[in-house]
Protein backbone atom coordinates (compact mmCIF):
# COMPACT_ATOMS: atom_id res chain seq x y z
CA UNK A 1 0.00 0.00 0.00
CA UNK A 2 1.25 3.65 -0.97
CA UNK A 3 1.56 5.65 2.05
CA UNK A 4 0.87 9.47 2.10
CA UNK A 5 3.00 12.28 2.69
CA UNK A 6 1.59 15.51 4.22
CA UNK A 7 1.23 18.76 3.20
CA UNK A 8 -0.82 22.42 3.45
CA UNK A 9 -3.13 24.49 1.21
CA UNK A 10 -3.24 28.06 1.14
CA UNK A 11 -5.59 27.57 3.10
CA UNK A 12 -3.54 26.20 5.90
CA UNK A 13 -5.40 22.27 5.78
CA UNK A 14 -3.43 19.81 6.22
CA UNK A 15 -3.23 17.09 3.47
CA UNK A 16 -1.65 14.24 1.93
CA UNK A 17 -0.10 13.09 -1.41
CA UNK A 18 1.01 9.71 -2.15
CA UNK A 19 4.54 9.62 -2.20
CA UNK A 20 4.48 8.49 -5.88
CA UNK A 21 2.99 12.07 -6.64
CA UNK A 22 4.14 15.71 -7.43
CA UNK A 23 3.32 18.13 -4.39
CA UNK A 24 0.59 19.77 -6.17
CA UNK A 25 -31.08 12.66 12.11
CA UNK A 26 -28.96 13.15 15.46
CA UNK A 27 -25.83 14.74 14.71
CA UNK A 28 -22.67 14.70 17.29
CA UNK A 29 -19.51 15.84 16.06
CA UNK A 30 -15.82 14.68 18.37
CA UNK A 31 -15.55 18.22 18.91
CA UNK A 32 -18.21 17.71 21.98
CA UNK A 33 -15.69 15.76 23.65
CA UNK A 34 -12.83 17.35 26.08
CA UNK A 35 -8.70 17.71 23.75
CA UNK A 36 -6.29 17.93 26.04
CA UNK A 37 -4.60 19.87 23.31
CA UNK A 38 -7.78 22.54 22.92
CA UNK A 39 -7.31 24.88 25.39
CA UNK A 40 -3.22 25.29 24.40
CA UNK A 41 -4.57 26.03 20.74
CA UNK A 42 -7.24 28.20 21.99
CA UNK A 43 -5.61 30.05 24.42
CA UNK A 44 -5.04 34.07 23.81
CA UNK A 45 -5.61 37.52 25.73
CA UNK A 46 -8.83 39.55 24.39
CA UNK A 47 -6.87 42.60 23.06
CA UNK A 48 -8.73 46.29 22.24
CA UNK A 49 -7.67 46.86 18.22
CA UNK A 50 -9.92 48.48 15.24
CA UNK A 51 -10.82 46.27 11.89
CA UNK A 52 -9.15 48.54 8.94
CA UNK A 53 -10.99 46.25 6.09
CA UNK A 54 -9.95 43.38 4.22
CA UNK A 55 -6.78 43.51 1.45
CA UNK A 56 -6.98 42.20 -2.00
CA UNK A 57 -7.05 38.86 -0.70
CA UNK A 58 -10.01 39.25 1.55
CA UNK A 59 -7.74 38.79 4.83
CA UNK A 60 -8.31 41.04 7.51
CA UNK A 61 -6.43 44.00 8.31
CA UNK A 62 -6.30 45.38 11.60
CA UNK A 63 -5.41 48.88 12.72
CA UNK A 64 -2.83 46.96 15.17
CA UNK A 65 -0.71 46.05 11.91
CA UNK A 66 -0.50 43.08 10.08
CA UNK A 67 -2.85 40.49 8.94
CA UNK A 68 -5.60 37.84 10.32
CA UNK A 69 -8.13 35.63 9.41
CA UNK A 70 -10.82 34.36 11.33
CA UNK A 71 -10.37 31.07 13.45
CA UNK A 72 -12.81 28.08 12.67
CA UNK A 73 -13.83 29.09 9.23
CA UNK A 74 -13.35 28.99 5.58
CA UNK A 75 -14.97 31.54 3.20
CA UNK A 76 -16.25 30.16 0.38
CA UNK A 77 -14.16 29.86 -2.83
CA UNK A 78 -16.66 31.03 -5.82
CA UNK A 79 -18.83 33.86 -6.09
CA UNK A 80 -21.13 35.40 -5.91
CA UNK A 81 -20.90 33.52 -2.29
CA UNK A 82 -17.37 35.01 -1.44
CA UNK A 83 -18.02 38.30 -2.91
CA UNK A 84 -21.23 38.27 -0.22
CA UNK A 85 -18.76 37.16 2.45
CA UNK A 86 -16.39 39.78 2.00
CA UNK A 87 -19.06 42.46 1.39
CA UNK A 88 -20.42 40.78 4.55
CA UNK A 89 -16.89 41.68 6.10
CA UNK A 90 -16.43 45.17 4.83
CA UNK A 91 -19.31 46.45 6.47
CA UNK A 92 -17.90 45.72 9.48
CA UNK A 93 -14.91 48.38 8.55
CA UNK A 94 -14.11 50.97 10.81
CA UNK A 95 -15.65 49.04 14.20
CA UNK A 96 -13.64 48.90 17.35
CA UNK A 97 -13.06 45.16 18.31
CA UNK A 98 -12.03 42.60 20.53
CA UNK A 99 -9.55 40.00 19.36
CA UNK A 100 -8.86 37.09 20.75
CA UNK A 101 -5.94 34.89 19.43
CA UNK A 102 -2.62 32.44 19.86
CA UNK A 103 -0.33 35.07 18.13
CA UNK A 104 1.12 32.37 16.06
CA UNK A 105 1.20 33.41 12.45
CA UNK A 106 1.08 31.06 9.40
CA UNK A 107 3.10 30.85 6.43
CA UNK A 108 1.01 34.28 4.71
CA UNK A 109 1.90 35.99 8.18
CA UNK A 110 -1.32 35.78 9.35
CA UNK A 111 -2.54 35.37 12.79
CA UNK A 112 -5.75 33.48 13.26
CA UNK A 113 -7.97 34.93 15.94
CA UNK A 114 -11.60 35.38 17.11
CA UNK A 115 -13.00 38.86 16.49
CA UNK A 116 -15.91 40.63 18.49
CA UNK A 117 -17.71 44.35 18.13
CA UNK A 118 -17.44 46.42 20.69
CA UNK A 119 -20.47 46.84 22.71
CA UNK A 120 -22.82 47.24 25.80
CA UNK A 121 -23.90 44.13 25.11
CA UNK A 122 -22.14 40.75 23.73
CA UNK A 123 -22.44 40.56 20.23
CA UNK A 124 -21.17 37.19 18.51
CA UNK A 125 -18.14 37.47 16.76
CA UNK A 126 -17.72 37.49 13.11
CA UNK A 127 -16.90 34.14 12.12
CA UNK A 128 -19.86 33.13 13.97
CA UNK A 129 -21.82 35.64 11.97
CA UNK A 130 -20.46 34.14 9.09
CA UNK A 131 -21.08 31.03 9.37
CA UNK A 132 -25.32 31.74 10.38
CA UNK A 133 -25.76 33.77 7.10
CA UNK A 134 -24.33 30.42 5.47
CA UNK A 135 -21.61 32.87 4.29
CA UNK A 136 -18.74 30.59 5.71
CA UNK A 137 -18.09 26.92 6.07
CA UNK A 138 -16.33 25.27 9.57
CA UNK A 139 -12.59 24.85 8.66
CA UNK A 140 -10.00 24.86 11.90
CA UNK A 141 -7.51 24.79 9.06
CA UNK A 142 -3.93 25.13 10.48
CA UNK A 143 -4.84 25.75 13.79
CA UNK A 144 -4.68 21.93 15.38
CA UNK A 145 -8.36 22.27 17.19
CA UNK A 146 -11.74 23.15 16.05
CA UNK A 147 -12.07 26.36 19.29
CA UNK A 148 -15.33 27.04 18.57
CA UNK A 149 -17.26 23.75 18.51
CA UNK A 150 -21.07 25.39 18.19
CA UNK A 151 -19.83 26.54 14.81
CA UNK A 152 -20.93 22.62 13.65
CA UNK A 153 -24.55 23.44 15.05
CA UNK A 154 -24.49 26.81 13.58
CA UNK A 155 -23.39 25.47 9.94
CA UNK A 156 -25.96 22.73 10.14
CA UNK A 157 -28.65 25.09 10.89
CA UNK A 158 -27.61 27.27 8.41
CA UNK A 159 -27.36 24.11 5.54
CA UNK A 160 -31.16 23.21 6.26
CA UNK A 161 -32.92 26.65 5.72
CA UNK A 162 -30.27 26.83 2.37
CA UNK A 163 -28.87 30.54 3.50
CA UNK A 164 -26.06 31.63 1.52
CA UNK A 165 -23.72 29.08 0.03
CA UNK A 166 -26.35 26.11 0.62
CA UNK A 167 -28.43 26.95 -2.24
CA UNK A 168 -25.47 26.28 -3.98
CA UNK A 169 -24.96 22.36 -5.17
CA UNK A 170 -20.62 22.98 -4.88
CA UNK A 171 -21.17 23.78 -1.43
CA UNK A 172 -23.45 20.57 -0.41
CA UNK A 173 -22.29 17.18 1.12
CA UNK A 174 -21.23 14.72 -1.57
CA UNK A 175 -22.44 11.13 -0.79
CA UNK A 176 -19.62 8.80 -0.76
CA UNK A 177 -21.32 6.75 -3.57
CA UNK A 178 -20.64 10.08 -5.89
CA UNK A 179 -17.68 8.91 -7.15
CA UNK A 180 -17.90 10.98 -10.25
CA UNK A 181 -18.47 13.90 -8.37
CA UNK A 182 -15.99 13.05 -5.96
CA UNK A 183 -13.36 13.06 -8.52
CA UNK A 184 -14.45 16.74 -9.98
CA UNK A 185 -13.48 17.70 -6.90
CA UNK A 186 -10.20 16.54 -5.91
CA UNK A 187 -8.45 19.55 -4.69
CA UNK A 188 -11.09 21.52 -3.30
CA UNK A 189 -12.50 21.88 0.34
CA UNK A 190 -15.18 19.58 0.65
CA UNK A 191 -18.01 17.91 3.16
CA UNK A 192 -18.23 14.28 2.30
CA UNK A 193 -20.99 11.97 3.96
CA UNK A 194 -20.72 8.31 4.17
CA UNK A 195 -21.17 4.81 6.22
CA UNK A 196 -18.29 3.71 7.42
CA UNK A 197 -18.03 -0.01 5.61
CA UNK A 198 -14.81 -1.19 7.63
CA UNK A 199 -11.32 0.01 9.94
CA UNK A 200 -7.98 -0.97 8.79
CA UNK A 201 -5.56 -0.01 11.48
CA UNK A 202 -1.77 -0.06 10.79
CA UNK A 203 1.25 1.46 12.20
CA UNK A 204 1.57 5.06 11.05
CA UNK A 205 -2.11 5.33 9.59
CA UNK A 206 -5.67 3.99 10.04
CA UNK A 207 -7.78 3.87 7.44
CA UNK A 208 -11.94 4.10 7.43
CA UNK A 209 -13.24 2.52 4.49
CA UNK A 210 -16.65 3.06 2.26
CA UNK A 211 -16.13 0.55 -0.10
CA UNK A 212 -15.35 -2.56 -1.38
CA UNK A 213 -12.99 -1.70 -4.04
CA UNK A 214 -10.14 0.76 -2.33
CA UNK A 215 -8.54 1.33 -5.73
CA UNK A 216 -11.48 3.77 -6.53
CA UNK A 217 -14.11 4.29 -3.47
CA UNK A 218 -13.40 7.33 -0.78
CA UNK A 219 -10.88 6.78 2.02
CA UNK A 220 -10.52 8.84 5.30
CA UNK A 221 -7.13 8.71 6.40
CA UNK A 222 -5.99 9.42 10.09
CA UNK A 223 -2.47 9.85 11.23
CA UNK A 224 -1.10 8.32 13.60
CA UNK A 225 -1.65 10.87 16.57
CA UNK A 226 -4.98 12.00 15.49
CA UNK A 227 -6.09 7.96 15.86
CA UNK A 228 -4.70 8.00 19.46
CA UNK A 229 -6.64 10.84 20.37
CA UNK A 230 -9.78 9.59 19.18
CA UNK A 231 -9.26 6.16 20.65
CA UNK A 232 -9.06 8.11 23.70
CA UNK A 233 -12.14 9.43 23.14
CA UNK A 234 -13.32 5.91 23.10
CA UNK A 235 -13.38 6.21 19.09
CA UNK A 236 -11.64 3.16 18.12
CA UNK A 237 -12.29 0.86 15.50
CA UNK A 238 -15.24 -0.94 17.33
CA UNK A 239 -17.36 2.42 17.77
CA UNK A 240 -16.98 3.94 14.42
CA UNK A 241 -17.53 0.81 11.96
CA UNK A 242 -20.66 1.16 10.33
CA UNK A 243 -21.40 4.39 11.64
CA UNK A 244 -22.51 7.44 9.46
CA UNK A 245 -20.46 9.86 9.38
CA UNK A 246 -19.72 13.73 8.02
CA UNK A 247 -16.19 14.44 7.37
CA UNK A 248 -14.58 17.48 5.35
CA UNK A 249 -11.32 18.83 4.57
CA UNK A 250 -9.56 19.53 1.02
CA UNK A 251 -10.14 16.50 -1.41
CA UNK A 252 -6.79 14.33 -2.35
CA UNK A 253 -6.55 11.51 -5.15
CA UNK A 254 -5.33 8.51 -3.92
CA UNK A 255 -6.46 5.12 -4.04
CA UNK A 256 -9.92 6.16 -5.37
CA UNK A 257 -10.54 9.79 -3.73
CA UNK A 258 -10.22 10.35 0.22
CA UNK A 259 -9.52 13.13 2.91
CA UNK A 260 -6.85 13.29 5.99
CA UNK A 261 -8.35 14.16 8.61
CA UNK A 262 -5.54 15.39 11.84
CA UNK A 263 -8.33 17.47 13.78
CA UNK A 264 -11.01 15.24 15.57
CA UNK A 265 -13.30 17.42 15.17
CA UNK A 266 -13.75 17.31 11.70
CA UNK A 267 -15.37 14.44 11.95
CA UNK A 268 -19.10 14.36 13.00
CA UNK A 269 -21.20 10.87 13.58
CA UNK A 270 -24.39 11.51 12.45
CA UNK A 271 -27.04 8.81 13.43
CA UNK A 272 -27.06 6.95 16.72
CA UNK A 273 -26.01 6.37 20.22
CA UNK A 274 -23.79 9.14 21.85
CA UNK A 275 -20.33 8.58 21.91
CA UNK A 276 -18.27 7.15 24.35
CA UNK A 277 -16.69 9.47 26.58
Amino acid sequence: MILPSFGTSHAGVAHYQPLHLKPGGCILSLAALPSAGHALSCAGSPLRDRLQGLDAQGDLVLASGGLARLSGIRLPDNPPHREKAQAWLRAKAGQEVIVEGSGARDRWDRVSVRIRPVGDSPSPDLARGLVEAGLALVDPGHEGALCQPELLALEETSRERSLGLWTDARYKPIDVGELSRLRDRVGTFVLVEGRIRSVGERRQFTYLNFGGHWAEDFTIVIPRKTWTLMADRGLDAKALQGQRIRARGILQSWQGTSLTIVIPEMIERLEGRRLAR
